[in-house]
C-alpha cells in the first residue's frame, strides 16, 4: 500500500509539474529586465554572482542547511525556475529531486550543469561507477567548473560576456589564494594525523587534493543511512588510528557522529567532536562563511586546528570565528 501511495505521489507531482511547464509558454518574458539565473547550491550562486556583476541577477534555491541530495522542490520553487532566463545546477546526480524538471526546462531557457562541463577523467567515481558530486571541495577543480559555466552564461547572454571578462580573473585569484592556504596549513599535519572523518562522504575531492584519507559515516548520499556494523568499524578505526576528532556536517543531522564518537570512547578513544563543517550547503548569505573562500577557510582551518596542525585561530583572511572544542571525555 505505501509503494502504491509514494507511486501516486510521483505522479501527482509529474503532473503539476507538467501543467505548470505548459503554463509557461504562455508567461511573457520582460525584455528590458536583466536576466535572473538561478543557482540549485551557493556554491555555485555566491561566485557566479560576483564574476556576472551588474549584468544578471544571481539567486540561489538553496539556502545555509539545506541538503540538495534530499531536497524536494515546491511548487514555489517550481514557480521561481519558471521565472527564471536560465538555469544553474551542479549535476552529477547531486540535486537528483530537481533533474527531471530542469531536464524538461532545458527545451526553453539555458540549463548549465556545472560538474558536468569538466573533463569525465577528473570526476571521482566511488566504487568505480558512481559519480562523486561534490566537487567544489576542490579549489583547483571547481574554479574550473566556474570558469566554464560563465562562459556558458556569456554566450546563452551575450550582455553579461564583458563582466564575465572583467571579474572573472579576481574570483578565480580569490580561489587560489585559499588553495594555497589550505595546502601550506595540511602540510602542518603529521601524516599519521591526516585523517578527515565527518558524517558523510563530501570530502573526497578534498581529501584527493590534499592528500587526506577521508572517512565518512555514510556515503556519497545522505539517502544512506549508516547501519551498526559501519558505525562499530569507524569506531574502530578512530580507536587504531588515534584520529583526535570526527567532525559533524551542517547540513546533515549529527546522530550518527554522535554514535561514532561514544562507540570509539567505549573503546578507550580520546576523540572530540570537531567544528561543523560546511559540506553541502554554505553559510548564511552575507557572512564571511557565506560566501564560497569563507566556506573553505572555515572548513580548513577547523579541520587542521582539531587535528593538531598550525592554522591561525582566525583563518586565512582574519574573519573566522571558529566554535572553540568541547573536549569532554562522556560515553
Amino acid at each position: 500500500m505505501r509503494q502504491i501511495l509514494a507511486h501516486l505521489r510521483t505522479l501527482a507531482r509529474r503532473l503539476i509539474l507538467s501543467c505548470l511547464l505548459a503554463a509557461s509558454v504562455t508567461i511573457p518574458a520582460t525584455a528590458s529586465a536583466k536576466p535572473m539565473i538561478l543557482a540549485t547550491i551557493a556554491q555555485l550562486g555566491e561566485p557566479m554572482s560576483r564574476i556576472l556583476g551588474n549584468c544578471a541577477t544571481v539567486e540561489t534555491l538553496l539556502g545555509p542547511g539545506v541538503d540538495p541530495h534530499l531536497y524536494r522542490l515546491t511548487r514555489s520553487d517550481v514557480a521561481k525556475a519558471l521565472r527564471a532566463d536560465g538555469l544553474m545546477a551542479n549535476g552529477l546526480n547531486l540535486e537528483a529531486q530537481m533533474r527531471d524538471m530542469f531536464d524538461r526546462m532545458s527545451a526553453r531557457k539555458p540549463v548549465i550543469y556545472a560538474g558536468e562541463l569538466l573533463d569525465p577523467s577528473k570526476i571521482v567515481l566511488t566504487g568505480g561507477v558512481v559519480p562523486d558530486p561534490h566537487i567544489w571541495m576542490d579549489p583547483r577543480l571547481w574554479a574550473e567548473a566556474l570558469s566554464a559555466s560563465a562562459t556558458a552564461i556569456a554566450k546563452a547572454f551575450p550582455e553579461c560576456a564583458p563582466n564575465v571578462s572583467q571579474n572573472q580573473a579576481t574570483v578565480l585569484a580569490e580561489i587560489a589564494a585559499v588553495d594555497a592556504y589550505i595546502e601550506a596549513r595540511v602540510a602542518t599535519l603529521p601524516p599519521s594525523a591526516r585523517v578527515l572523518a565527518t558524517a558523510h562522504d563530501a570530502f573526497g575531492y578534498f581529501g584527493k587534493r590534499y592528500g587526506m584519507t577521508v572517512l565518512g559515516v555514510q556515503g556519497i548520499s545522505t539517502e544512506s543511512e549508516a547501519g551498526v556494523a559501519h558505525i562499530r568499524d569507524m569506531a574502530q578505526i578512530i580507536l587504531d588510528r588515534r584520529i583526535a576528532a570526527v567532525f559533524v556536517e551542517t547540513s546533515t543531522a549529527a546522530r550518527a557522529v554522535d554514535a561514532v564518537i561514544e562507540g570509539a570512547r567505549a573503546l578507550g578513544a580520546t576523540v572530540t567532536k570537531g567544528p561543523a563543517l560546511f559540506s553541502d550547503a554554505m553559510g548564511p548569505p552575507g557572512t564571511y562563511e557565506g560566501g564560497y573562500v569563507g566556506m573553505l577557510d572555515h572548513n580548513a582551518t577547523s579541520v587542521v586546528r582539531a587535528l593538531g596542525g598550525d592554522a591561525p585561530e582566525r583563518g586565512l583572511n582574519g574573519r573566522l570565528n571558529i566554535p572553540r572544542q568541547h573536549k569532554d571525555t562522556s560515553g
